[in-house]
C-alpha cells in the first residue's frame, strides 16, 4: 500500500462531466490522463443518492439496509471498521478537507471516522437554493478559492498519509452546478505535482439529474444521472477499463487491496428503511430495477438499449393523450428481449426482497406524521420567504439580494 494516498471527490460530479467520459463541454486534461494511465469504471455507482448516506457507504464496505439505521437523523457511532480507522490502526493519518457546511451537516449522521481523523473545514462553497447567487465568476475569487485548498493539503507533512478532498456542488467564485469542473481538474493537476498518479482516486458521492426527465437536483431518484459517478483509480489488475457495474461499497478494498470483485449485483437506495419515500435500485448486468416504497411502484430499464431510462418496461400499457387512446408496449415498442424481461425482472425483485423491510405500523404512522409536521413548516417558511419577495422578484427575476 502507498505511504501517501489521496482520495479526491467532487459533490454531484456526473461521468457526462468528465472527458474521459465522453464529455466535450469541459477540457478535464489532469483527469483524463489519470484515467489514460490507471483504471476507468464505466459502471460505478453510489451506494446512495445524497452525501452522508454515500459516505457511510463508502468508507465501511456497506450497503445502506446493511447499517441499521431507520431513518436520516443523527447517528451512533458505528461500531464496526471503516476506512479512517483501518488506516489509522496502520500508521497513517487522515486529513478530510471540505466546506465549512459539511462538518455540521454530515458527520453527525455518519460518525465513522477514526479517533484521530483530522477535519479541515474550508470556506470553499456557494450555496445553491431558493435565494439568487451573486454571480461573482471573477478569475482572482475562483483561484483565492482554489488556494485555499491547495495550501491546505500541502501544509500536511506526515510521510504517511491518506488524504480525502470533497469538493462542493459549486466552488465559490461560480455560480452554477457543473461551471466549475475545470477548476476542479485544475486542483488535480496541482495534487499531480506533489502526488503521484499512482497514489491519486477520483470519484463522487453522487451524481444530479440536470434536469434530466425535468427532475432537478438529486437525492430522491435513481437514474443514471444521479446515481451513476466517476471511478478513476491507479491501475488495477492491468485493468484500462472495468465494465461491470461496481459500487462504492468497493471503494475501501479499492484503496486497501488494489482488488475489484465482480459482484452479481449492486444496490442503490435513497433513504433508509422507516422513510415513506425511499426507494431501492437493483443493479444486474445491463438491466435496473427500482421499487418505490411510496405506492409500491415497479420500474425496469434495459440500460444497454435505454440509457436515458426511457421505456419501463413493466409498463404494459401507455396512453397517446392527444388521441386518447391506449397501446399495447410491446406492439409499439421494438426490442428484442420481451420474452426475457420476466425472468430478469422476478430475478431483480427477489434480490430485492432479500434486503427489504419496513417498520411496524405504529412506527411507520409516527414517522409520516413528524415527516408531514417537517415538510409543512419548512414549506410555510419558504412561502413567507417568496411572499416577501414576491413584486421585487416578478418585476425582475434578475434583482440580487444575497449577502455572503
Amino acid at each position: 500500500m502507498k505511504e501517501k494516498i489521496l482520495l479526491i471527490s467532487k459533490d454531484t460530479l456526473r461521468t457526462a462531466a468528465l472527458g474521459c467520459y465522453g464529455s466535450e463541454l469541459w477540457k478535464t486534461k489532469n483527469i483524463d490522463e489519470l484515467a489514460d494511465k490507471g483504471t476507468i469504471f464505466h459502471r460505478h455507482y453510489t451506494a446512495a443518492a445524497t452525501s452522508a448516506m454515500s459516505y457511510s457507504s463508502m468508507f465501511t464496505g456497506k450497503y445502506c439496509h446493511e447499517l441499521d439505521r431507520k431513518e436520516f437523523t443523527e447517528v451512533e457511532v458505528f461500531k464496526g471498521e471503516s476506512l479512517f480507522r483501518i488506516l489509522e490502526s496502520k500508521g497513517y493519518a487522515c486529513h478530510i478537507f471540505w466546506g465549512e457546511s459539511w462538518f455540521q451537516n454530515v458527520v453527525p449522521y455518519t460518525k465513522i471516522y477514526g479517533e484521530k481523523t483530522n477535519f479541515h473545514n474550508l470556506d470553499i462553497e456557494q450555496k445553491v437554493g431558493s435565494e439568487r447567487i451573486k454571480r461573482i465568476n471573477e478569475e482572482a475569487v475562483i483561484q483565492e478559492t482554489l488556494s485555499k485548498i491547495v495550501d491546505g493539503v500541502l501544509e500536511i507533512i506526515e510521510t504517511k498519509v491518506f488524504i480525502w478532498v470533497h469538493f462542493p456542488h459549486v466552488l465559490y467564485g461560480k455560480a452554477c452546478y457543473d461551471s466549475d469542473i475545470e477548476v476542479f481538474d485544475e486542483f488535480v493537476g496541482e495534487m499531480r505535482k506533489h502526488f503521484s498518479d499512482d497514489s491519486i482516486y477520483i470519484t463522487s458521492d453522487h451524481g444530479h439529474m440536470n434536469m434530466s426527465k425535468g427532475v432537478p437536483v438529486y437525492g430522491f431518484h435513481l437514474y443514471e444521472s444521479a446515481v451513476k459517478v466517476p471511478l478513476i483509480t491507479p491501475r488495477i489488475d492491468h485493468n484500462k477499463t472495468i465494465e461491470f457495474p461496481t459500487s462504492h461499497i468497493q471503494l475501501m478494498d479499492i484503496i486497501l487491496e488494489g482488488k475489484i470483485i465482480h459482484n452479481d449485483h449492486v444496490f442503490v437506495d435513497t433513504q433508509y428503511f422507516l422513510q415513506e419515500n425511499r426507494k431501492l435500485a437493483v443493479v444486474k448486468d445491463n438491466f435496473k430495477y427500482i421499487f418505490n416504497k411510496r405506492g409500491k411502484k415497479e420500474e425496469l430499464y434495459d440500460l444497454e438499449v435505454d440509457p436515458g431510462e426511457n421505456v419501463n418496461l413493466l409498463q404494459r400499457q401507455v396512453e397517446e393523450k392527444g388521441r386518447g387512446k391506449l397501446y399495447w408496449l410491446d406492439e409499439i415498442y421494438y426490442y428484442k428481449k420481451w420474452d426475457a424481461v420476466h425472468s430478469v425482472y422476478r430475478d431483480l425483485k427477489a434480490e430485492k426482497d432479500k434486503v427489504w423491510r419496513e417498520g411496524s405500523f405504529i412506527d411507520e404512522l409516527l414517522y409520516k406524521i413528524n415527516f408531514k409536521r417537517k415538510y409543512l413548516i419548512n414549506k410555510f417558511r419558504n412561502k413567507r420567504y417568496l411572499i416577501k419577495r414576491k413584486g421585487i422578484l416578478d418585476s425582475n427575476p434578475f434583482v440580487i439580494n444575497y449577502k455572503r
